[in-house]
C-alpha cells in the first residue's frame, strides 16, 4: 500500500465548514483544496426541481494528501456528519509528492548577468 493517497470529496456547498472542522483535525492532514465543481449523475431521485432542469448540481470537489494509516478514521468522522445527500468519494495512490522551489534571482550590477541562489 502506498504511504500517501489522495482522498476526493464531492460535498454539498452547506457542508464545506463542517468538513473543513472535521478533516483539519487529523495530524496527517497538512491541508486540502476545494473547488467548485458540477456534478451530473443518473440518479436524479436526490435532486431538488431546479438541480432537475439543470440537469445536475453545483458541489464542492475536496482534495486530501494524507498519510494512508489514517483513512478509515477519517471516513468514520466525515460519515458521522450530517448533509442533505450522501458525500461521495474517490481513493488515489499518490506516487510521488514535493514542493517545486523556484530560486531566487539576485539583481546584479549593470551589465552582469543574473545570479541564481
Amino acid at each position: 500500500m502506498y504511504k500517501s493517497q489522495l482522498l476526493t470529496l464531492f460535498i454539498d456547498k452547506e457542508m464545506e465548514a463542517d468538513v473543513a472542522d472535521c478533516l483539519i483535525q487529523f495530524d496527517s492532514v497538512s491541508g486540502f483544496t476545494v473547488s467548485p465543481c458540477f456534478g451530473f449523475s443518473r440518479e436524479s431521485a436526490h435532486l431538488n426541481k431546479a438541480e432537475q432542469v439543470a440537469g445536475g448540481r453545483h458541489m464542492l470537489k475536496v482534495e486530501v494528501i494524507h498519510n494512508s494509516e489514517y483513512v478509515q478514521a477519517m471516513l468514520q468522522a466525515l460519515n458521522a456528519l450530517n448533509g442533505r445527500n450522501a458525500i461521495r468519494y474517490t481513493m488515489t495512490p499518490v506516487l510521488d509528492e514535493g514542493h517545486i522551489v523556484q530560486k531566487t534571482v539576485i539583481a546584479s550590477p549593470v551589465g552582469a548577468p543574473p545570479t541564481k541562489r
